[in-house]
């Protein structure tokens, strides 16, 4: 078998010499290296597939995911805590504080959507959809944006709260015309009962008063008119009054309307007169309160009995009050 030449520097002479490597040589350092490897496979395979043991490195990364997955867990407890005591919080604001000052409630698709707009978890889309870090990221965004919209309702219960002292004046509490004997009779009450063209059974939303046409309509309490129309085939010329707290009164089948859309009113503010406009068979007042967006029994908001003089008296005296103002 011939020989190999290994070549080399002389450092002495600085000159290029070679000497003979035998090929057994070269062989035998060969078969150590494969040998080796063989053992270094061998041992790994054993280490790993017959004994179950990690490598260091991963046994490293599993006790890593170890400790995060118990900050997740933790954090998640946490987040049920929070979301808990969120819940409460919403629950008193809708029952007492929302309520009591005719708010409307705030819807529950609302209060618990995410974030929209811009991707917030592009960086998490490569994550398995089951991924404990992706649903804590997640459950932790809408807790914030939940206290986000609470916040916000605290502001407007507190602003509502702020004006309650004007709450008396603004809810409806007289009649809309003068009490005077004579000045009308309430020819049809709120509830169900034979409509007079169709004669069919309907619910009847608010109070018929009969008078002549020109009968003065007055506001029921302050506020601002949302609403002045004509609805020929309905409601004929028709007033909305916004009174704030929940509460709205609404005029209809008027001859004349006094106001404009926008307009602040106080309780005896003339809104216009009595008439038999839109779909009607008589000369009349149709007179609603909505609380809240659902109708209620105008009776409940009013004294029949009160004499003519008393309800000019608190006319007066209330529009003296906020001349004042």
């Amino acid at each position: 078998m011939p020989e190999l030449k290994h070549y080399k520097v002389n450092p002495e002479t600085l000159k290029i010499e070679f000497e003979e490597v035998s090929r057994h040589r070269f062989a035998k350092f060969a078969l150590v290296v494969v040998a080796g490897a063989l053992l270094f496979v061998g041992v790994l395979w054993l280490y790993v597939s017959v004994l179950g043991l990690d490598l260091p490195k991963t046994a490293i990364l599993k006790r890593q995911n170890v400790g995060w997955a118990a900050r997740l867990e933790l954090m998640n407890a946490q987040i049920d805590q929070y979301d808990k005591v969120l819940g409460d919080l919403e629950d008193r604001d809708e029952q007492i504080y929302r309520s009591v000052y005719g708010m409307n409630g705030i819807p529950s698709a609302v209060r618990d959507a995410g974030f929209g707009g811009v991707n917030r978890y592009a960086s998490l889309d490569g994550l398995d959809g089951r991924s404990e870090l992706k649903k804590t990221v997640l459950r932790l965004d809408r807790l914030i944006k939940k206290a986000y919209i609470q916040s916000k309702s605290y502001d407007e219960v507190g602003e509502m709260a702020r004006r309650a002292g004007d709450m008396a004046s603004h809810i409806p509490a007289i009649c809309p015309l003068s009490t005077a004997p004579g000045s009308f009779h309430m020819s049809s009450p709120f509830g169900y009962r034979s409509d007079p063209i169709t004669g069919v059974s309907k619910f009847h939303s608010g109070m018929d008063f009969a008078c002549p046409p020109g009968n003065t309509i007055y506001a029921v309490g302050d506020g601002v008119v949302e609403s002045a129309s004509s609805d020929f085939f309905g409601y004929g010329n028709i007033v909305i009054v916004n009174h704030g707290f929940g509460y709205k009164s609404r005029y209809a089948h008027m001859s004349r309307i006094a106001v404009h859309e926008g307009q602040r009113v106080t309780r005896g503010t003339v809104l216009g007169e009595t008439g038999q406009s839109g779909r009607v068979t008589g000369p009349h007042l149709h007179y609603e309160i909505m609380y809240r967006d659902d109708f209620v029994n105008p009776y409940d908001f009013m004294d029949l009995d009160l004499s003519a003089k008393d309800y000019a008296e608190i006319i007066a005296q209330s529009t003296k009050n906020h001349e004042k103002e």
